[in-house]
Formats: C-alpha cells, structure tokens, sequence
C-alpha cells in the first residue's frame, strides 16, 4: 500500500473547524483554477487528498476503538501506542470536515475527468513506420497547433504489472518550430543507425498549454499503447 500523504491544510496551522475549513475551501477554489492550465500538477494533488480522505473514511468506519492500536503478535509481546493528545485533537477536525471535503474534491476530480476527455479527443498517437519487436526506449515526436514540434524521450518501461501510467516518464529534449524537412530527415538518421528505439508521433490538436498540461494525456496514452501491444 503507497504511503499516505496527508494534505497540507490538515497538517499546518491551528487545530480549529473553522480555519481548516475555510483552508481546505480556499485549496479546492485554487485547485479549480489550476484545473484549467496546469492539469499534471492539480491531478496529482486531487488523487493524493481523495486517497487520503478515502482511507480517513474506511478507517473510521471500521474503528471501535480509536485510542488504542493493539501492534505485534504473540499477545505477550504486544506494543499499546496510545494517541497523542494532537493527534485526537486532528482528528476531532478532520471529523467535522472530511465529508464535505471528499464531496468537494471529488467535483474537482470530475472537472479534471472533463478536461482530460477535451484534451484527448483532439491527440492521435500513432507509431511512425513499422512497430519495434522487442520493448524498448524511444521517442515521441509531438506537433501542435502553433506549428511546433515537441521531442520527448522516454526509456524501457519496466515489465511490471503494477507499474502505473504515473511511473512512466517522459522527458523532455528539445522544442523547434516544425520543419517538415528537418523531420523526415531525423527520421532518416534513425533508420539508417538501425536503431531498435521505439519511435511514435502525438498530433495535438487542441490550442490548449502542452507542458504540465496536455502532456499528461499523452504521458498516459503513449504509456496505454506501449502496454496493449508489449504486454508489460
């Protein structure tokens, strides 16, 4: 199980309903602006806070006895961790507010869902020429709107099923205005070195910021393609 991260207006400031609503409000309004221009950056966050609530909630629902947690087996080598006074005090807040909190994060996470979806009706990704045999490294070659063409590279996906679009990698070499030229010839050194590297091409074709945003759509289904047809 990954490692909880507890979001940040749970853990600063004073323990007080009303100032750890009015700061979890005030992250879910920046969240929704973030939405818009940064979406690698505020899905990230949203997933985070949402696993965070959702385990929150699953414990308290199958929690008698909050005080105390019973650690260790045989019996006479058990360890009593006793709460702390803050970490009740914590929870006595997070009680009053983690229900409309998961209410409100889970809007934001319809609102990513929508822009996602725009983002990915206007991308094709395809492979350029004949599709590699083996697994390997390669590069994405992304063209935009503005006429600018976007060149990624990314290595060999580990062969390991719980390995997640999120683990996958992509960076970032270098951005040029499109030269159709120049593109064909690339192309062309590349086949000529026999490289084995697994070459595909993103064609954008919203008007929408590619860096920190859009490149999340890709990241993900650069990562969907590899997995169907190399079956890590």
């Amino acid at each position: 199980m990954s490692k909880l991260i507890t979001p940040k207006w749970i853990e600063q400031g004073p323990n007080d309903v009303e100032y750890k609503t009015y700061k979890f409000l005030q992250r879910v309004k920046e969240l929704d602006q973030l939405i818009d221009h940064s979406l690698m950056s505020a899905l990230w966050e949203i997933d985070d806070t949402l696993d965070y609530l959702y385990r929150y909630d699953a414990v308290k629902q199958t929690t008698t006895v909050p005080s105390i947690e019973f650690m260790g087996f045989p019996w006479e080598d058990i360890e009593l961790v006793f709460t702390s006074k803050e970490e009740l005090e914590t929870d006595i807040i997070v009680d009053a507010i983690y229900e409309d909190a998961i209410d409100k994060f889970e809007e934001l996470h319809n609102k990513c869902r929508k822009e996602w979806r725009h983002i990915e009706q206007g991308l094709k990704c395809s492979y350029i020429g004949d599709r590699r045999y083996f697994l390997s490294g390669g590069f994405v070659f992304i063209t935009t709107p503005d006429s600018k063409l976007h060149i990624y590279f990314f290595n060999k996906p580990s062969r390991n099923w719980s390995m997640s679009w999120k683990d996958f990698k992509m960076q970032h070499i270098k951005t040029e205005t499109y030269n159709e030229d120049e593109y064909f010839k690339t192309l062309e050194e590349l086949s000529e070195k026999k490289s084995d590297r697994i070459l595909i091409k993103a064609d954008l074709k919203n008007h929408t910021k590619l860096e920190g945003h859009a490149i999340t759509v890709i990241n993900s289904t650069v990562f969907s393609l590899l997995r169907r047809d190399y079956a890590f």
